[in-house]
């Protein structure tokens, strides 16, 4: 499948950077007849062709795309070696696709003279990442002649969360993670096991190689093509919905199964005397789907606590969270202040959100079933209780109606 679709996307590079032409060719011309053209001349053929076709194979596409850039400009591959040089010295690289290493599947290879790779790159749009990134490879790349890097690509809107996962799983296998430091477009770290780990975004790392070819038209026309997709390809872009989506009734039923792990975990809750629902009720937007609750007999804290998609979107952590909203109910600022040390010690993902709220993730435990994520949601439920003990109590107040 995927080297059907690299086939695919290099045709359609081709066929389209000959019409693309056109348009570093056009004469001055009147400004609506010009831009009429552009419509159709411009870098947004392919992008909306892989949109309406193969939305579900961004990743797969732009990483063909991105291939077929380097293997058929000099001035694009002189520049991809340009940025890789300015975060550590390497020797001329030739970059392929999909190349199997040991267990690990890497998007992109560059291999030295000697076919042996010296660089891995993982591109991204909104996929989570697998089980193998990124340790599996930045061990592959252990196992060759140093030094290494392990590339990751990804929206800009998504660097901080893919940074903090990214790292997260450093930590889970005990590698360390040192000389954290911004060399040109890439945020680096050195990894105790040799490679080093770089993250960029697609719009820097197409930019900078824009900036490199600026006297190939061609590599000009597919980097514009790229960079639709790119543009295309946003969360937030609504891309068309194909038949597979909607008839797979893994989604709803995967919500379903998150909702019952929810309501499980309070009905434990409750009767551990962790939460107190009097005078709450469940509450359902658009955004999300959940509960109000107290935190304890006492009844010192409100949160929220259920799916919540608009976070879940952008964090892309987990679907469970709790919401402490600002005011008397929620105490966002005084739970923020007990909690924020507390989750910075656990590695819990904790932050800010709308209209001064502070959310925390409920995380669910991989590969698990059940009773297993339900029992580890109460036991966070019950740490998280533990640390709001040191709240003054007030008066309770009724919770939120909306």
């Amino acid at each position: 499948m995927k080297k059907r679709l690299g086939r695919l996307a290099s045709r359609l590079l081709f066929r389209i950077q000959a019409a693309t032409q056109i348009k570093y060719n056009m004469p001055q011309q009147p400004e609506s007849e010009y831009s009429m053209k552009a419509k159709i001349y411009n870098g947004t053929i392919f992008s909306h062709i892989v949109q309406k076709r193969l939305s579900r194979e961004n990743e797969n596409v732009a990483t063909e795309a991105l291939a077929y850039i380097l293997g058929n400009s000099e001035a694009a591959r002189n520049g991809m070696m340009k940025i890789l040089c300015g975060v550590v010295k390497m020797p001329e690289l030739r970059f392929r696709t999909q190349q199997t290493e040991g267990n690990s599947r890497p998007d992109m290879h560059g291999c030295d003279d000697d076919g042996k790779p010296r660089v891995f790159v993982e591109n991204k749009f909104w996929a989570g990442l697998t089980g193998n990134q990124p340790v599996s490879y930045l061990r592959a790349l252990a196992t060759h002649t140093q030094p290494t890097i392990l590339v990751v690509v990804g929206p800009e809107e998504r660097k901080e969360q893919l940074w903090r996962v990214v790292n997260e799983r450093l930590c889970d296998e005990t590698i360390v993670a040192t000389q954290e430091t911004i060399a040109g477009i890439f945020r680096t770290v050195k990894t105790s096991i040799g490679p080093i780990l770089a993250l960029t975004s697609w719009k820097s790392l197409l930019d900078a190689l824009e900036s490199e070819v600026a006297d190939d038209k061609s590599a000009r026309s597919d980097l514009a093509q790229l960079q639709a997709l790119c543009e295309a390809a946003d969360i937030d872009a609504d891309p068309p919905i194909s038949s597979e989506e909607t008839s797979d009734q893994r989604t709803p039923a995967r919500i379903l199964q998150f909702s019952r792990i929810w309501e499980s975990a309070v009905e434990i809750a409750v009767t551990k005397e962790i939460l107190n629902l009097k005078g709450t009720t469940r509450q359902a937007a658009a955004e999300r789907i959940g509960r109000y609750a107290y935190f304890g007999a006492k009844r010192n804290a409100g949160l929220w606590l259920g799916i919540h998609f608009e976070l879940w979107k952008k964090h892309g952590k987990t679907p469970l969270w709790a919401v402490f909203s600002s005011g008397e109910w929620g105490r966002a600022d005084e739970v923020r202040a007990l909690l924020e040390p507390w989750a910075a010690r656990k590695r819990i993902f904790a932050t800010n959100h709308d209209n001064g709220s502070f959310v925390l993730s409920l995380d669910i435990k991989h590969g698990a079933a059940k009773d297993e994520i339900v029992t580890g949601i109460v036991v966070r439920l019950k740490e998280i209780a533990d640390v709001l003990v040191a709240l003054k109590s007030k008066p309770p107040r009724n919770a939120p109606n909306e």
